[in-house]
């Protein structure tokens, strides 16, 4: 992997927003085993459908995050990763949301208090 390129994993893997979501798919996997969300990201290769599956799981986080009294990531959040998206591409950005919602130890969860 070239040096511009790591630059540029790096930038979309460390951005709040790509954390943000990856936190809030990692609780509806966990405690919703809401998987039609991950294998909608999964199979997601144009800005459009990686659209479409932002809409879905929202949709189907809001009704968890209502019964679970969860937090939804902001609107901000939102609109930085469709920039993401349009600046890195789809591959990239589908990449680092779902390596946040699986790789995340447990371990970290408790010493940060979770993420309510």
């Amino acid at each position: 992997m070239s040096l511009p390129e790591q630059g540029r994993l790096e930038s979309v893997f460390s951005n709040n927003a790509i954390r943000e979501f990856g936190a809030a798919l990692r609780r509806a996997l966990r405690e919703n085993n809401d998987y039609a969300s991950l294998m909608d990201f999964e199979f997601a290769e144009t800005s459009e459908a990686f659209a479409e599956a932002l809409h879905r799981f929202l949709r189907r986080y809001e009704s968890f995050a209502r019964r679970e009294h969860r937090r939804r990531p902001s609107e901000n959040s939102l609109e930085e990763i469709t920039r993401l998206v349009d600046l890195h591409g789809v591959q990239l950005v589908r990449a680092a949301l779902i390596s946040h919602a699986l790789c995340r130890a447990e371990r970290e969860e408790v010493e940060t208090g979770g993420e309510q």
